[in-house]
């Protein structure tokens, strides 16, 4: 799986949270958005270094920014699987889930990266302006299923859509795909929406 946490512009994520949220998702992690002057946003990094997150979230506390911190389940861990995934000209995606009915023709890329390139892309390059019809919108929520959210950045309108929002949930005013991969060792939800993960600790490992 993966985590995606969205922060307005003036909001902080907790460190503790980005924390959390590193220890379960170690491939890597990438950021998208704006700054104050409607400025884009972004970075992507194979390695999780939990210093170099916390130091991009204070560097951009003022800004509208996206994280995908990513646990691989399909693909390798290069950069170009790691998101935001580049899907039409100024167009970016962010995806939080596993797209099982989706074919992968090319082994060494996740089911993320053929869903921005053999899905979204085709479409937006048919009619650039899909994304500003709330009913695609709707469509793709469904087509996704509520166990799969996105999140889909224009850079040519400075807009940020986040598709099936209401099956993620809300924390200290920012929004997270899931709460299941936020260690909750590290950092505790006092109303998760799922379950926490916990990472496990030094002691409760045995090598045979």
């Amino acid at each position: 799986m993966c985590v995606i946490i969205h922060k307005p512009a003036g909001t902080a994520i907790p460190h503790g949270l980005l924390t959390a949220a590193a220890s379960l998702n170690r491939d890597g992690w990438g950021l998208m958005g704006f700054d104050r002057g409607g400025q884009f946003l972004l970075e992507r990094h194979a390695h999780v270094d939990v210093a170099q997150l916390i130091a991009a979230e204070q560097n951009h506390r003022d800004a509208e920014i996206v994280v995908h911190l990513r646990q691989l389940t399909r693909g390798s861990t290069d950069l170009q699987n790691i998101h935001p995934l580049w899907v039409e000209g100024g167009t970016f995606l962010m995806h939080n889930g596993t797209l099982g009915c989706l074919e992968t023709a090319q082994v060494s890329r996740s089911d993320s990266w053929h869903f921005a390139g053999e899905v979204l892309r085709p479409l937006l390059q048919r009619d650039a302006e899909l994304l500003q019809q709330p009913a695609f919108l709707q469509l793709l929520e469904m087509a996704l299923g509520q166990d799969n959210k996105a999140v889909l950045l224009q850079r040519s309108t400075r807009q940020i859509h986040i598709l099936n929002r209401r099956f993620g949930a809300e924390v200290e005013g920012l929004w997270c795909s899931n709460t299941r991969w936020i260690d909750q060792r590290l950092y505790t939800l006092s109303e998760p929406a799922q379950a926490q993960e916990r990472s496990p600790s030094p002691e409760s490992l045995h090598f045979i």
